[in-house]
């Protein structure tokens, strides 16, 4: 895995502090260095296609999507509602389901912000952002994503092949500095290490996955777990912090 030098430390209300609204909102609309013509594009594209309902609107989606957006293809899925920031930077492969009202925030400064491989599966209401300024998230094919999941790649999120993260889920690869007890801690930035989960790996309900954190194969992370540091392949662990089972 990639972890970024430049995410170390990052003090991202310096960083966008400058920005117009109007640039705001288009560098989270549709990207980094998006023009004012990819913006039209994406308005224009992502109007009504998003809120058709049934077989229509999912035909429509999988046909214009493909043709619009170099990073998908005829053979996804897309229910209603399904929220997309900066497209360009978003690639999914061939038979990935993604349910009704899922976001993909995939404004990084990467041209690939956020990989999904094939035959994953994505349900209603998960949100996949590959944060602010260079992060990314990769998912390996035949994985699924539970309802109400956040993942968050700051520092650079990698998932494996095979994966099952269930409901409620979050795995954040970022973390608030707080060393500094006379500054605000919005104001100290970030550190964000990242975060690396191999394959054929189970999630539970609820954990939490902190920034910093290896997760080997065929590990099995308990339900509302915390998991705070690295988790040996094939081992089990549960708990606030996680430990270990016998």
């Amino acid at each position: 895995m990639t972890r970024d030098d430049e995410t170390q430390g990052v003090d991202l209300l310096e960083l966008y502090s400058r920005e117009s609204p109007a640039r705001r909102y288009r560098r989270l609309v549709a990207g980094e260095n998006a023009s004012w013509f990819d913006l039209l594009w994406h308005e224009l594209v992502l109007m009504f296609l998003p809120m058709l309902p049934g077989v229509l609107g999912i035909g429509l989606r999988s046909l214009v999507y493909a043709v619009v957006f170099s990073g998908m293809s005829r053979s996804n899925y897309l229910g209603q509602h399904v929220v997309l920031r900066n497209p360009r930077g978003l690639h999914l492969g061939r038979n990935v389901m993604v349910d009704d009202c899922v976001q993909f925030w995939a404004t990084s400064r990467r041209e690939r912000s956020i990989e999904v491989g094939e035959n994953c599966f994505i349900r209603s209401f998960a949100t996949l952002n590959a944060g602010p300024p260079s992060g990314h998230i990769r998912i390996g094919a035949g994985s699924s994503i539970g309802q109400f999941v956040m993942l968050y790649g700051t520092g650079g999120l990698e998932i494996g092949d095979n994966v099952m993260i269930a409901a409620y889920t979050s795995v954040i690869a970022s973390s608030h500095r707080f060393d500094d007890p006379d500054r605000p801690m919005n104001a100290q930035g970030i550190v964000a290490r990242g975060i690396r989960i191999g394959n054929n790996v189970w999630i539970g309900a609820g954990a939490r996955i902190l920034d910093g954190v290896t997760i080997g194969d065929g590990a099995v992370i308990g339900a509302n777990a915390v998991v705070t540091r690295d988790v040996p392949a094939g081992t089990r662990v549960a708990g606030v912090p996680a430990r270990v089972l016998a």
